[in-house]
C-alpha cells in the first residue's frame, strides 16, 4: 500500500537495439514511445554469466529451459537483498512434454544408479544439479509447467553471456510434441530490453487488487475517460509495479513489486496472454 511521501516508481519495457526504435514486444512494430529509456538487460538468446552448468533444466525431459529475460532491477525491486541487482527467468514449457525416466529424481539430488551414470545425458542432468545456482527459485504454472527465477549478482549481472550446455541428447528427445520447449531448439533471437519510468499510474506502490483494497484502481473498472485512456496506453506493455493486467482474475497477494509480461517476450509461451511475478514473494502465475 502506498504511504504518505512513498518514492516508489514503477517502469515499463522495451525492446529494441536503440531507445529511439523500441517496441512493446521483441520483433514488433517499432513506434513505443519510452522516456529516459535505459538499457536494463536482454531477452531470448544466451543466459547470464552462471556457468554453462548451472542453467536450469526441466524436471519433466531434463532439456535446458529457454532463457526468456535478464533484468536488472531498479533498487525498490530488489526484495531479496541490495546485492541480489538482477532476475533471469527460464521456461521449460512442459507440461505436456514425455517423462524422461530418471530426470526429477536426479534434479532433486538422488544418487544415480549404475544404468543412468554411464549415460552422457543422464551424467550432464546430474552435474547440473550439483551446479544449481544458490539463488534459484523453482516456479510451476497451474498446468504444471516448469519455470526457473535466478537471481543475480552485480557481478553475474555483468559477466558475459553464455550458451547453453553442448546439446548431447539422446534420440528420441527431438520431436517438438513430446518434449517442450528448450534451450537448443526454441531460443528466441536476443533482444535488448530498456526501461523507462512509468508516470501517472495510480496504482504505483499499491498492492494489486480485484476488489480495490488499499486504494487499487483496477483496469477496465472506471468510466472516468483519463483512466480509460491511461488503461489503452498500458495495454500490451510489460512492466515493473503499477497497475497489472491480467488477461483473467486477478491473483490474490500480489505486492507492489510485480513484474508482469506479456506473450512472446523472450519466447515465453503463455497462450496470447500475461504471466504476473511477484519479486517480494516469489509468486507466479500466468493466464490466456
Amino acid at each position: 500500500m502506498r504511504t504518505e511521501g512513498n518514492t516508489m516508481k514503477a517502469y515499463d519495457l522495451g525492446f529494441g537495439e536503440t531507445a529511439g526504435e523500441l517496441s512493446i514486444r521483441p520483433g514488433g512494430a517499432v513506434g513505443m514511445e519510452l522516456p529516459d529509456a535505459r538499457v536494463a538487460g536482454w531477452c531470448g538468446g544466451r543466459g547470464p554469466g552462471i556457468g554453462a552448468a548451472a542453467w536450469p533444466r526441466s524436471p519433466v525431459t531434463g532439456l535446458p529451459m529457454i532463457h526468456v529475460i535478464t533484468l536488472e532491477l531498479p533498487e525498490d525491486y530488489r526484495r531479496k537483498g541490495e546485492h541480489l541487482v538482477a532476475v533471469s527467468l527460464f521456461q521449460a514449457d512442459d507440461h505436456v512434454a514425455d517423462d524422461v525416466e530418471g530426470v526429477a529424481d536426479l534434479l532433486e539430488g538422488a544418487e544415480p544408479p549404475a544404468e543412468q551414470a554411464a549415460d552422457p545425458f543422464l551424467a550432464e542432468v546430474e552435474a547440473a544439479a550439483a551446479a544449481r545456482h544458490p539463488e534459484q527459485e523453482d516456479l510451476e504454472d497451474l498446468i504444471g509447467g516448469a519455470h526457473a527465477l535466478i537471481r543475480l549478482t552485480a557481478e553475474e549481472f555483468a559477466a558475459p553471456r553464455i550458451d547453453p550446455p553442448a546439446d548431447i541428447r539422446p534420440a528420441g528427445l527431438g520431436d517438438k510434441y513430446s518434449r517442450g520447449q528448450n534451450a537448443w531448439d526454441d531460443s528466441a533471437p536476443e533482444t535488448t530490453v530498456w526501461i523507462g519510468e512509468r508516470t501517472g499510474d495510480p496504482n504505483t506502490g499499491i498492492a494489486p487488487s480485484e476488489k480495490g483494497e488499499g486504494g487499487y484502481v483496477p483496469a477496465w473498472s472506471s468510466d472516468d475517460e483519463e483512466l480509460e485512456a491511461l488503461w489503452s496506453s498500458l495495454d500490451g506493455i510489460s512492466h515493473l509495479g503499477g497497475t497489472v493486467m491480467p488477461c483473467q482474475a486477478m491473483p490474490e497477494g500480489l505486492t507492489p513489486y510485480v513484474l508482469e509480461l506479456e506473450d512472446g517476450v523472450g519466447g515465453i509461451n503463455l497462450g496470447g496472454g500475461t504471466a504476473q511475478l511477484d519479486l517480494e514473494t516469489g509468486f507466479f502465475d500466468w493466464a490466456q
